[in-house]
């Protein structure tokens, strides 16, 4: 019985080690860049892609008067550069700080390919509705502080698809990266 107790335990500890391996992968050098974790102690870096606000009206808006209209973040080209094998999604993420709670401000959101592009709605209006604002930051992910300034975020459950990361900046001093989106894809 003790024989079989004691290697129960030190099964359970060897378990343990192999999970329990810590990330060792550098910060990114600059704010605002995406490392993607091939494994705890690899990376490989997401791009940034400079998306276009596209502003279109159906049909039917202009043949009766009555439609809607949408807006759309576009990027050109229909899947991204890097793309990771289905499962958790894990990176880190730099930030100017760590201090301020990334949900305020990191958004993952998926992408909708149509032709050559990818599209995410921003904004849709119409004749006989409201006008409906739309955020991007739509997929749950769980957080925690990754060295000085970064984030290391791991998003489950991710279906096959192309995905964006939007970020703001936490001490709303820089507005100039709404357009800025660091890509991925799903397979």
């Amino acid at each position: 019985m003790r024989k079989g107790f004691y290697l129960l335990l030190v099964f359970l500890l060897n378990l343990t080690g192999v999970y329990a391996q810590e990330v060792t992968v550098p910060e990114p050098e600059f704010a605002d860049q995406t490392y993607l974790l091939t494994s705890n102690t690899t990376y490989e870096m997401l791009p940034r892609e400079t998306g276009i606000v596209k502003t279109k009206a159906g049909a039917s808006l202009y043949l009766t008067g009555i439609g809607k209209v949408k807006t759309r973040l576009t990027l050109s080209g229909p899947a991204a550069k890097v793309s990771v094998p289905h499962g958790p999604v894990r990176l880190i993420i730099k930030a100017a700080n760590n201090e301020t709670d990334p949900a305020s401000f990191i958004n993952i959101f998926a992408f909708e390919v149509k032709g050559k592009e990818r599209r995410a709605l921003l904004a849709e209006a119409g004749t006989l509705s409201a006008t409906k604002s739309k955020s991007l930051g739509q997929i749950d992910y769980n957080a925690k502080k990754y060295g000085k300034s970064s984030y290391y975020l791991v998003i489950d459950n991710l279906e096959p698809g192309e995905y964006g990361i939007s970020l703001g900046d936490p001490d709303k001093q820089n507005e100039k990266n709404d357009m800025r989106v660091t890509t991925f894809s799903v397979k």
